[in-house]
């Protein structure tokens, strides 16, 4: 009887082999950029908890410290955390992959669709990780200000420089260093990779009195810098790539957007002063505030030329978001899914104490000072 049993169970194993086997060989005709070494092992991770049964149900809420709340994003299908102290990979069974040490009292941690880089914003450390392994460390000589990496490893960074006022290092995928870039006149504030072989540099330049908004253009393949643009008295609050590869600025008065052929205001706030907001590759969501006595604010989602797709009101709003063609709303008491009519999709109640959206392709996460809670997007977005 066990020996039956025993013969039952290497065959289920062996047609469990056989379905993963086949499994990776249609992805390979399906889809041959998936199949990097690193998403291999994180299926093959996945295979191995399927087989060992483990279970990632109470995997769905992450504690901490309010005194060290972590910064999450997505990555791949799940995502990736860093404190000061270190650095988590989840997959998309919220299951931790890997976990590695960091010493960062600055920590800004941004992705790629196939890496991780961390760096302690005014410190001099720079870490690139995949999802298992730490791949490139770099001290500088100099405090870092802002990094980016490209999905072929690429990473550019921008660091402090005597008798500058910064330096860009470009790291090639292999990690070596590639070409240098030095800002005489005005002061980096951020980098983007936005097109092949093309970096942009947002700095800041002080005329008199007045503050501009330079982005240089430069081709760190052929090593040379091809270009800047100049928006008159624009004061950048915050950055973002777009989809379309324009660099859009957020001001003090609107939404600027830097293409190579210029640069113009393609949104104003007008009387209003944003509350909330958000930048994404395709959307950008701002909320306002209405009224000081009932909480009102109103929630304005905007697409890269800068039109006004909706405005909507809500009451107490803690965050706001974008995924796709999705709008995310949080308030004091519920998560709200809209689409980018406007029209509601879903209503779900918010948990006690969170205050910010990190929407993703698989996850979303809602936190908040001692806590992180982990949904499936899918969750949210069944209406779509």
């Amino acid at each position: 009887m066990n020996e039956k049993k025993l013969k039952r169970l290497f065959l289920i194993k062996r047609i469990i082999f056989v379905a993963i086997i086949a499994y990776i060989v249609i992805f390979a005709l399906m889809n041959t950029s998936y199949l990097s070494v690193d998403n291999l092992r994180r299926f093959g991770y996945s295979a191995r908890t399927a087989l060992t049964q483990t279970s990632a149900s109470n995997n769905d809420v992450l504690t901490y410290s309010s005194e060290d709340i972590p910064v999450f994003t997505p990555f791949k299908d799940g995502f990736a955390v860093l404190n000061g102290s270190q650095l988590s990979v989840y997959s998309k069974d919220n299951i931790r992959l890997s976990y590695h040490n960091v010493s960062f009292r600055h920590p800004v941690i941004r992705v790629s669709d196939e890496f991780i880089l961390c760096y302690d914003r005014g410190g001099k450390l720079l870490k690139v990780f995949n999802s298992f392994d730490l791949l490139f460390e770099y001290e500088f000589s100099e405090l870092i200000i802002n990094a980016s990496v490209d999905n072929s490893g690429r990473v550019a960074v921008l660091t402090e420089k005597y008798g500058y006022k910064g330096q860009l290092t470009l790291f090639d995928g292999s990690f070596k260093e590639r070409f240098l870039w030095y800002s005489a006149d005005t002061y980096p504030i951020d980098v983007a990779f936005t097109s092949t072989n093309t970096l942009s540099v947002v700095t800041i330049a002080q005329e008199y009195e007045n503050l501009n908004t330079v982005v240089y253009t430069l081709n760190y393949s052929a090593g040379e810098e091809r270009g800047n643009i100049t928006s008159q008295g624009t004061f950048p609050l915050s950055v973002t790539m777009k989809s379309d590869g324009s660099v859009e600025v957020m001001s003090e008065s609107g939404l600027v957007s830097f293409r190579s052929g210029g640069c113009n205001t393609v949104y104003t706030y007008g009387t209003r002063t944003p509350h909330r907001f958000y930048q994404g590759g395709k959307y950008t969501v701002i909320s306002y505030r209405n009224s000081a006595q009932n909480d009102t604010y109103t929630v304005c989602a905007v697409d890269i030329a800068g039109n006004r797709l909706f405005e909507q009101d809500f009451q107490n709003v803690r965050a706001v978001s974008a995924l796709s063609d999705a709008i995310f709303v949080l308030t004091s008491d519920s998560f709200f899914v809209l689409d980018a009519t406007g029209t509601p999709v879903s209503r779900t109640d918010a948990p006690a104490g969170v205050t910010g959206i990190v929407p993703g392709r698989r996850k979303l996460i809602l936190y908040g000072a001692e806590k992180a809670f982990i949904y499936n997007v899918t969750d949210f977005l069944k209406q779509h």
